[in-house]
């Protein structure tokens, strides 16, 4: 059963009950990310997640952990691009014990100065640990490129220049005027008390502000023309993303576009893995992916190949894009793919876990829930000519920006 409440606090639950398990997910969300962010803002949201573990007005940082340990819980956070996201998962027996560390993260942090200054070390670490792995530098520049001009063009960790002149007062103010009741939402899956959960959360955030006092301008500039672009890294093979700027999560596209784009490089028998793997054995791992956020999309092809064998990869799969802009899908490969993205999507309805991301996610993207039925009900829904309509939004090879972060020759 799925239910959204709307507390007196203004802070929305949605629950969504499971009778088979034993465990529970709680996950607190607040509606902020990079794109929120300034210039000089950059990676702030980040690292606030990582001081909300450091030390409230009631525990230090061994207490919040050792609390969740104690009681066998698994406890973590994340930050994206357009939310934060703090989560336990327990057993159903110690909802409250586990939901009150995280309810006092969320309504009562202080940024010590002492871990701050520690953090601030960590964080880059992680920047550089980043700068080391050629996928994500690959991704973070194709981001970059293809959403210029945009505050999705923020880096979720920041840079070593803004991570380094954060501040106690800096986080607090920007904790304080972005972390509102009117931005947070409570996801949980699982095993609960419905009852218990809503006294629980009824009394819960009032420590914070009642709403955000100004809007992000979530501003879209003109999408960037194609190119390539080449850096050198000191690493034996090359990675290749590539790819071109879609359209939002609410566009009646999105479910034909995943689909298509399963069709392309969503598995072992799709079209990529096929001719750029199998037939012509230059690559291990190529597979193309979709992200959908409130304002924009993004469709993305990568790749990992032999440094000398990067034009050959890249013929490949614009021969794969010629193919599929040229030729007709045929309907058994169409009713394989929707049945994968199918199968994909029910599995991850059985993970306690994935249910409350997914749950939250939607809540914070849509406004609303989406129920399991609604989503195989518009797969279902869709035909090969909703597929072939979206086929020139990705299929112009010309329009994609393609990033190689290749070793030296």
């Amino acid at each position: 059963m799925l239910e959204v409440i709307t507390l007196d606090s203004g802070v929305r639950l949605i629950l969504n009950s499971m009778d088979s398990v034993r465990s529970v997910s709680i996950g607190i969300w607040c509606n902020n990310g990079s794109v929120n962010e300034n210039d000089n803002e950059q990676g702030i949201s980040h690292f606030i997640e990582h001081m909300l573990f450091k030390g409230t007005k009631n525990r230090d940082h061994f207490q919040i952990v050792n609390e969740i340990d104690k009681l066998g819980g698994q406890m973590n956070a994340f930050t994206s691009k357009e939310c934060t996201c703090f989560y336990v998962k327990c057993l159903d027996e110690h909802f409250r014990a586990s939901a009150e560390v995280l309810t006092d993260m969320i309504c009562n942090p202080t940024f010590p100065e002492d871990e701050l200054e520690k953090e601030k070390g960590v964080v880059i670490e992680e920047i550089n640990m980043n700068a080391d792995d050629p996928d994500e530098v690959a991704f973070d520049i194709l981001e970059d490129n293809v959403y210029k001009g945009m505050g999705m063009s923020h880096p979720v960790l920041g840079t070593k220049y803004t991570v380094s002149s954060f501040t106690h007062d800096k986080l607090d103010e920007y904790y304080f005027n972005h972390y509102t009741r009117d931005e947070i939402i409570v996801s949980i899956a699982g095993s609960f008390d419905r009852q218990d959960v809503i006294e629980y959360f009824e009394d819960k955030f009032y420590s914070l502000k009642e709403r955000r006092e100004f809007v992000t301008d979530k501003n879209v500039s003109p999408a960037s023309e194609g190119r390539y672009i080449e850096v050198t890294k000191d690493i034996e093979q090359a990675h290749i993303a590539m790819g071109v700027r879609l359209f939002p999560a609410e566009d009646p596209k999105r479910y034909p576009m995943m689909l298509l784009c399963n069709i392309l490089g969503g598995g072992m028998s799709s079209r990529l893995m096929q001719n750029v793997r199998v037939k012509k054995g230059l690559a291990y791992s190529v597979y193309s992916m979709t992200g959908f956020y409130s304002h924009t999309g993004l469709f993305v092809i990568c790749a990992g190949v032999a440094k000398d064998k990067v034009d050959e990869a890249l013929d490949a799969i614009k021969e794969e894009l010629d193919r599929l802009k040229d030729d007709d899908i045929s309907v058994e490969e169409f009713q394989s793919s929707r049945e994968q993205l199918k199968s994909s999507f029910i599995f991850g309805q059985e993970s306690v876990q994935n249910l409350m991301i997914y749950n939250g996610r939607n809540l914070l993207t849509y406004g609303r829930s989406i129920t399991p039925s609604e989503v195989l009900q518009m797969l279902d829904d869709i035909t090969l000519e909703d597929i072939n309509n979206v086929k020139k939004e990705i299929c112009d090879y010309s329009r994609h920006i393609v990033i190689n972060v290749t070793g030296k020759k």
